[in-house]
């Protein structure tokens, strides 16, 4: 027995869907772009060989450090006590705060030991240090 097929209408391609889908990823790599910039400033991190790259960076509080020692959590430049408040308020929030400390080649390391100071008066024990793994 053979079944009848109805060839009247052609196959149409549907554009509404696949704008809406650009649109959609034009605006998530827009905040997704955005979002990465407000954690870092741009500075001379040190090298090292040995250094290996953590998975749950991006999830890290993170403390900048410039060369001449100025303090800022994420871009918001803060003093000493001030980021200590700052990270205590965050980890109220969040009991498992862990802190990503990036400072420039050029800083002094006693600006380093500062911060590592008032993040253990703040009772965090697990931070990392930003370094540049230099390619072979």
């Amino acid at each position: 027995m053979r079944i009848p097929v109805d060839n009247s209408d052609d196959a149409k391609f549907v554009m509404a869907p696949m704008i809406d889908m650009v649109f959609l990823l034009l605006v998530f790599f827009m905040c997704a772009s955005q979002l990465s910039q407000t954690q870092s400033l741009p500075m001379e991190i040190p090298t090292a060989t040995k250094a290996v790259v953590p998975r749950e960076r991006p999830d890290r509080f993170v403390v900048n450090i410039d060369k001449d020692g100025n303090l800022y959590g994420g871009n918001v430049p803060v003093k000493l006590d001030e980021l200590k408040s700052m990270v205590l308020e965050h980890k109220a929030t969040n009991p498992n705060l862990k802190v990503y400390v990036r400072a420039d080649q050029n800083t002094a390391h006693k600006e380093v030991r500062k911060v590592m100071g008032a993040m253990g008066e703040a009772g965090i024990d697990d931070f990392i240090f930003g370094a540049f793994i230099p390619n072979e």
